[in-house]
């Protein structure tokens, strides 16, 4: 996967955002910035001018040689809108309570269970850093459980109640 760091002010708001990232133009331009900070370079011939095809493909006018701003990323062979993918990166990254399947697909408007479920484990792949290490020194773990209140036994062995456990080292 292709890292691509926020080098400049991140949205403060939900309406900031959709007004920087309204159309997919916006979308591609961003990444464009990300991939290339100082214009266009050819990765096969280092040539520094390019035309852009219908399907958002940069050709360069020299060796015509065809980049992607998504190839290599979580966006790659994706035929939904690159919009719909920055949205969702917008709720997966700002949600306190976080984004599941059910929530994207209904966000978005997505037609299946199933490609909300798939676009939600790439982001989580994402987050998952490359050269991470075991916990170590002074490890803080604790335990809670999933699920909203529900009648019989409470706490350890409740009945419709998932268990979770986060560490954090201090």
């Amino acid at each position: 996967m292709t890292d691509i760091m926020i080098t400049e002010d991140f949205p403060k708001s939900e309406i900031e955002f959709d007004l920087r990232f309204s159309n997919q133009k916006a979308c591609y331009d961003y990444l464009f910035k990300q991939k290339w900070p100082d214009g266009f370079i050819c990765k096969k011939c280092g040539h520094n001018k390019h035309w852009v095809s219908t399907r958002n493909l940069y050709i360069c006018t020299q060796c015509e040689h065809q980049h992607s701003l998504t190839a290599g990323t979580i966006m790659d062979s994706s035929k939904k809108p690159i919009t719909y993918w920055f949205k969702a990166m917008w709720w997966f990254t700002t949600r306190k309570s976080g984004v599941n399947a059910v929530n994207l697909k209904e966000l978005l408007g997505l037609g299946s269970y199933h490609t909300a479920w798939c676009w939600l484990q790439k982001l989580r792949r994402c987050t998952i850093g490359k050269d991470r290490k075991k916990l170590a020194g002074r490890v803080e773990v604790d335990e809670f459980f999933i699920g909203g209140k529900q009648s019989g036994k409470p706490g350890r062995g409740a009945n419709g109640k998932i268990i979770a456990a986060v560490a954090v080292e201090r």
